[in-house]
C-alpha cells in the first residue's frame, strides 16, 4: 500500500499498456529517487533533505539499515576520538598506510578520503546523534583509526534514519524492487519497480536517481565469473553477503550506458561456516576462534593463524578443497566467536555451534575427533604435539605465528576437543559502477551519464580498497559516497528556477490510544503468517521466527506508538528505530 504522502504526489495518471487493457501504472514524481535505504542511501536522502530536496526512498526490504546494521565501524582519520586516546594520527600517515597495503587504491579517491574523512563522517554523523566510542587497531593501520559505535554499526545507522525521517521532503517506499531505470532523451527519468507483495509494477519519475543497491557478493556465479587473476579460484565458496547483494544495482545500470570497473576485486574472509540454517548449504556465517590451530584435509597446519588475511586467503586457495578445521580445547572454547545471524544469542545460550553437530565436532580424545572430522589421525595428533611443543618453547618455527612478535596461546590439551570446518567466504564488492568526483555516474568514455548516481557499495568503494580489503573502509566511503551524491543533486536543485511541484503532506494518523491498545496478536496466529515464506516479507519473517523461538512477549516491540500496522505517524515511525536492537 502507497504512503498517503506519495499517493498525494503530481503526476498520478493510469497509462493504457501496449495489448490495449486498462492497467494502472502509477506515476509519482519527485526531485530525486533513491534506491536502498542502507548507509549510503540514507546519507544521500538525509543530504538531499536538508537541502530542501522532495527525495523518495525506494527499499526492497521493510526497514532500512541493509547490511550496515551487521557490520563493524568506520575508518576516520584524525578524530576527537583518537585524540583523547593519545593516538597522533594525520592524512598523510593513512594514506601511506592505506596505499601501501592496498597495492592499487585508487590515489585520488584515497587522498580525498583521509583529508576529508573527519568532517564529511565523523563530525557529520556525530551532529546527527551518533557516538563514537573507541578506535580499535586494524589490519592496513599503524595506528588505531577503527572507529566504533556502542555495538555494532546499527547504532550508526539508526541516528541517520531517524533523522530521514525527520526530513518532510523524505519519503520511503517499502518492500519495492527497483527493476529498470527510465531513460528518456539521453537522461534518467526514473525508475520502474515492482512491490514484492502485491507484484503491482509502479512507475516513478524523477530527474536524479541515486543507486545505493549494494554490492553482488551474493551472485556466486558472477563473482566467479569475475574472479580475481592469479588468484586460484576456490573449489567451494560460500556466500557471506546479504540476500539484497545480488549487483541488481549494477545491472540496471549499464542498461543505461553506465561502465563497471575492477569487477574482479572481492573482499573475500578466511573464516565461513556452513549456516545449519541454510537448507542450500551456500550461506555463511564469521567464525573462529584466534587460540586455534588451523589444518587442511592432511591434518596440518599451513598458515599462520595470526597473519594478514590477505596472505592466508592465498594459503588457504592452495589447499585441498579450499577448506581447514580450526581445531581447539575446552579451555579456549569460550575464544570461539561468530557473527552473521541474530538467532546466535551467544549471551544466553553459551555457544550453539558448538553445540550442534552439524557445525562443529566434539570428541574426548584427538583420535576420536579425527574420526569425526574426517582428519588422518596420526596427522593431526602430530600438528597438536608440535604446536603444543612450540608453545612451551615461546617461538612457532613453523608459521612465525608467535615468537619475536604475537602473543604465544595455551597449549591444545583439555578435552573434549573441538574442529570446526571453515571455508572462503564472499562478504563485500571492491569494484563497480564507475563514478566521478561528484557522485555521478559515468559510462565507458568517462563522460557523466546526466540524472544517475552511484553512491556506496556498488560503486566498490570507489576502488580505495585496491587489491586487498581494509576494515572500515566500506561503511566509510558508503556515507561519504552518498553524501557527495546528495550534495551534487542538493546544489543543482538550488539552483534551478523551478522545483517539481508537489501537494501538502495528509495529515497524520492519529495513535492509538495506550490505555485500551493490546497486542491481539497470538501465538498460533503468529505461527500461521510465518508457515511459508512469501516475497516482501522477508524481514518480518527473520524478526518474527526469532521472536517465536525466543518466546518473545509481543509488547518487547509493539505498544500504541508501534501497532501491528504502519502508520502515517512520525512519532511511530521513530518508535519502530528504538527496537531494532532487541535483535541486532
Amino acid at each position: 500500500m502507497l504512503t498517503p504522502r506519495i499517493s498525494l504526489m503530481a503526476g498520478l495518471t493510469l497509462v493504457l499498456t501496449a495489448c490495449g487493457q486498462q492497467e494502472p501504472e502509477l506515476r509519482f514524481a519527485a526531485d530525486a529517487i533513491v534506491v536502498g535505504a542502507g548507509l549510503a542511501g540514507l546519507s544521500a536522502a538525509v543530504e538531499m533533505g536538508r537541502g530542501g530536496v522532495d527525495v523518495l526512498v525506494v527499499e526492497m526490504n521493510s526497514m532500512a539499515g541493509g547490511h550496515a546494521v551487521m557490520a563493524g565501524g568506520v575508518a576516520i582519520v584524525g578524530t576527537p576520538v583518537q585524540e583523547n586516546a593519545g593516538i597522533l594520527d594525520s592524512p598523510d600517515l593513512a594514506y601511506e598506510d592505506w596505499m601501501e597495503w592496498t597495492e592499487d587504491g585508487d590515489p585520488k579517491w584515497t587522498r580525498f578520503y583521509v583529508e576529508n574523512s573527519r568532517e564529511m563522517i565523523y563530525d557529520w554523523a556525530t551532529e546527527l546523534g551518533v557516538e563514537f566510542v573507541r578506535a580499535a587497531p586494524a589490519h592496513a593501520n599503524s595506528v588505531p583509526r577503527f572507529h566504533f559505535t556502542a555495538g555494532r554499526a546499527v547504532h550508526l545507522v539508526l541516528p541517520i534514519y531517524r533523522t530521514a525521517l525527520s526530513l518532510p521532503s523524505v519519503s520511503f517506499q517499502w518492500n519495492k524492487r527497483a527493476e529498470r531505470l527510465i531513460v528518456e532523451n539521453g537522461r534518467i527519468a526514473g525508475v520502474v519497480v515492482r512491490d514484492l507483495r502485491t507484484d503491482e509494477v509502479i512507475t516513478l519519475r524523477a530527474p536524479n536517481v541515486v543507486l545505493a543497491t549494494g554490492g553482488f557478493e551474493s551472485d556466486l556465479e558472477r563473482v566467479l565469473a569475475n574472479w580475481t587473476p592469479g588468484l586460484p579460484a576456490p573449489q567451494r565458496l560460500l556466500i557471506g553477503s546479504a540476500v539484497s547483494a545480488t549487483g541488481s544495482g549494477h545491472d540496471m545500470a549499464v542498461a543505461a550506458g553506465a561502465a563497471l570497473t575492477k569487477m574482479n576485486r572481492h573482499y573475500i574472509y578466511v573464516n565461513g561456516l556452513v549456516s545449519p540454517r541454510d537448507p542450500e548449504g551456500i550461506r555463511a556465517l564469521t567464525a573462529g576462534n584466534d587460540s586455534s590451530i588451523w589444518v587442511n584435509v592432511q591434518g596440518e597446519r599451513f598458515t599462520n593463524e595470526a597473519g594478514f588475511d590477505k596472505d592466508i586467503l592465498v594459503d588457504l586457495l592452495n589447499q585441498d578443497g579450499s577448506t581447514y578445521w580450526a581445531i581447539f580445547d575446552e579451555n579456549t572454547r569460550d575464544d570461539f566467536g561468530s557473527r552473521g545471524a541474530a538467532w546466535l544469542n551467544t549471551a544466553t545460550d553459551g555457544h550453539p555451534l558448538l553445540d550442534n553437530p552439524d557445525t562443529a565436532n566434539k570428541a574426548q580424545s584427538l583420535e576420536e575427533l579425527a574420526a569425526m572430522a574426517g582428519l588422518p589421525s596420526e596427522a593431526l595428533i602430530a600438528s597438536v604435539q608440535q604446536f603444543n611443543r612450540m608453545v612451551e618453547a615461546g617461538v612457532d618455527t613453523e608459521f612465525g605465528r608467535f615468537g619475536q612478535v604475537g602473543n604465544v596461546p595455551p597449549k591444545i590439551a583439555q578435552p573434549p576437543f573441538y574442529a570446526v570446518q571453515m571455508f572462503p567466504m564472499t562478504r563485500k564488492s571492491m569494484g563497480g559502477v564507475a563514478i566521478d568526483m561528484q557522485g555521478r555516474a559515468l559510462n565507458d568514455e568517462g563522460q557523466v551519464l546526466p540524472g544517475l548516481y552511484a553512491a556506496g557499495e556498488i560503486n566498490g568503494s570507489v576502488g580505495i580498497n585496491g587489491k586487498h580489503g581494509m576494515d572500515g573502509m566500506f561503511l566509510g566511503p558508503a556515507l561519504l559516497t552518498g553524501r557527495l551524491a546528495g550534495m551534487t543533486i542538493a546544489a543543482e536543485h538550488a539552483a534551478e528556477t523551478e522545483a517539481l511541484a508537489t501537494t501538502p503532506l495528509l495529515p497524520e494518523d492519529p495513535l492509538p490510544d495506550a490505555a485500551t491498545w493490546q497486542a491481539s496478536l497470538t501465538a498460533v496466529e503468529l505461527q500461521s503468517l510465518l508457515a511459508s515464506p512469501r516475497d516482501g516479507y522477508w524481514h518480518f519473517e527473520m524478526s518474527h521466527n526469532l521472536v517465536a523461538e525466543r518466546e518473545y512477549e509481543c509488547t518487547l516491540c509493539h505498544s500504541a506508538k508501534m501497532p501491528f500496522f504502519p502508520l502515517n505517524n512520525l512519532e511511530s515511525k521513530l518508535a519502530q528505530t528504538q527496537v531494532c536492537t532487541n535483535c541486532h
